[in-house]
Formats: structure tokens, sequence, C-alpha cells
């Protein structure tokens, strides 16, 4: 396949676990339809800390998805006016013409994949893609809240899931208290959902109380209580938390790679729709507008901000989350 995204001048690979390299390339210069884009600010999500423990299919890798530059050049048929401008960038790696993108499912694209895990990702000095992946940023978000979208657009995602099966506003049930929790049960709340974060660290179910967020910790409460559950922990308890949770006719929504067994029989017996999410696209949009309305802040959920230098500080920034006290989340600003 055609490489639709390309990661030039210095970049910064993920070689090994625990290990990156830097590395010179040639600058990208820009096709028909594309833009490049110089990355001011990324963020370190948990998909990102998975490939940094070794848990990715490819290597090496540059890694990150969750972004925000500048665009500093555009190919023909690109509106000149894009220059200069302050972008997010939409991770989903499509090419618009598959069975899968035709069905309106450009995250399982049939010759794509997803920035910074099975193609390169941000943590370059430029990259170029397709200019119909960027989304212009208004002065009102901040380069820090900016890397902190997927979790919103994801939450957007689930709310047109909800929309298009005429799902009535109920109690939910999250489970995992990181950013996609907190931020998706911020948009639920303000839709109307009664919204309770199960998380097991206390000083995260402190964070959700701070977002107006009601908590429990895993085993406090048990039998059926959501008719919407998202599980975002990608870690087994948290998928069996999030099917026992399931009341009957339920929607529950996967969005880690849990290594868990389903159980048919749980699905099967409370008729429980059963919906595998990857990622948010095509609804970036949505994130950048409710960030700008303050309808959600991205930016309260970071603990670090790291200025990159060299490999110490990429280094840094990443190993500080498997410290004791690790950060909810953390920027990296690009030289």
């Amino acid at each position: 396949m055609t490489a639709r995204v390309r990661a030039g001048g210095r970049v910064w690979q993920l070689i090994a676990a625990h290990t990156f390299n830097e590395e010179a390339r040639p600058l990208p210069e820009p096709r028909a339809g594309e833009v490049v884009v110089r990355p001011t600010a990324v963020g370190v999500c948990g998909t990102d800390l998975h490939a940094w423990r070794g848990r990715l299919d490819r290597l090496p890798i540059v890694p990150t998805h969750d972004g925000v530059g500048v665009v500093t050049a555009v190919g023909v048929g690109v509106d000149p006016a894009l220059l200069g401008t302050r972008v997010v960038i939409d991770p989903v790696d499509q090419c618009g013409s598959c069975r899968s993108c035709l069905a309106s499912h450009p995250g399982v694209c049939l010759d794509g994949g997803y920035l910074g895990m099975t193609v390169d990702g941000l943590l370059a000095e430029r990259v170029a893609l397709p200019a119909a992946r960027v989304v212009p940023v208004p002065a009102s978000v901040g380069d820090d809240a900016a890397t902190v979208l997927e979790p919103v657009a994801i939450g957007f995602r689930i709310r047109a899931e909800i929309a298009a099966r005429g799902i009535a506003t109920g109690d939910a049930v999250l489970i995992g208290g990181g950013p996609l929790g907190l931020l998706i049960g911020q948009l639920l709340a303000n839709d109307g959902w009664g919204v309770t974060i199960e998380e097991p660290s206390a000083e995260r179910r402190a964070r959700a109380r701070d977002l107006g967020l009601s908590t429990t910790a895993p085993g406090e409460v048990t039998g059926w209580r959501g008719s919407l559950v998202v599980d975002t922990s990608a870690v087994e308890p948290g998928t069996r938390a999030a099917l026992a949770a399931a009341c009957p006719g339920a929607l529950v929504v996967l969005l880690g790679r849990s290594p868990a067994d389903v159980p048919a029989a749980d699905v099967l017996l409370r008729e429980i729709d059963l919906l595998g999410l990857r990622g948010g696209a095509g609804h970036y949009g949505d994130a950048v507008a409710a960030v700008a309305s303050g309808a959600v802040d991205p930016a309260a959920l970071i603990d670090e901000v790291h200025d990159l230098m060299g490999l110490s500080d990429l280094e840094k920034a990443f190993s500080s989350h498997d410290g004791p006290t690790p950060p909810l989340r953390s920027v990296l600003h690009l030289p």
C-alpha cells in the first residue's frame, strides 16, 4: 500500500520495550490532497504506554497519535488557507474506498491502521498525511488540551451509537477512571445520564468526584445497574465487571484490548448489545467544539508536561507512568 502517513526530519522511534532512538529522515513533501504538519505537542495515553511496555505488534514505530501541530505545507488540491493553521489530527489511517470505509467503519479500514500503533505516529519533526484528517483548532483551545481529544472524540462516537439505537438516557456505568472514563463520563452526564465511574484507585475516584461524577470501587456495588456500560480498562477484571453490571438489553461498549473471554451466555440470556469501538474517527471536529465551549476540560486531567530536548526527556515522560503515583495524563512539547 502507498503510505498515507509519513514522518520525517527528526523522528523518535520506539525500537523495543522501554527503548527509544532518534533518527534523521528526509523531510516529507506533500502529495496531492495532503498537508505537512509540524507537531508541537503530543499526549501520552494508555495505548502509547502499552507500546512502551512491549504490547505492540509492530516495532520499530514512531509512537503517539493524540496531538496538535501547525500546517507547514499543502499539496495540490488543498486549500492554501490551511498554511499556518493549528490543527489536530484524526489518527485513523483510512483509504476511504474499501468495504469497511464505505460502511462507515473507517476504524477497521481493510487497507488502513492507526497512528503510532500500525503506522508511524506524531513524535516527529514533520508528518505528511491526507488533508481530510486535520481539524483546525481555535485559539481558545490550548495546545495541552488539544493533546487529549481522542477520549472526547470517542465519547461523541458513543453518543452517535446511542442515538442510532434510540436508547433513552438512564444509568451509565463506566469501568475505569482514566482520561477515557472521565471525559466520556462528562459528556454523558451533560446529556442527562446518571454516570458512575467504577475505579480501583482512590486517587482517581477523587478526580472523578471533582468533575461531578459518582464513583464506586470494584465490588462495592454488585448486580445489574447500567443500561449503558463502557469498559475503558483494557484488563480482564474490568471487562468482566462491565458484563456483570449490564442490565438486560444494555449496550456494552468495549474500548480496550482486554484479554478477557466474553461469556456467550451473558450476552445471549440478557440480550446484551456488545459493541467494540476503535477510536473516534470523524468526530474530532465535535471534540474540538466541545472543549471550546467548556463542555469538557481535558487540560484538567494533565498532571505532567515535558519538553522534549533529548531521549532522556522522552524516556522520563513515559517511565513516570510506571511509578508508584503515575500521572493521569502527560504531554510532550516538541522542539
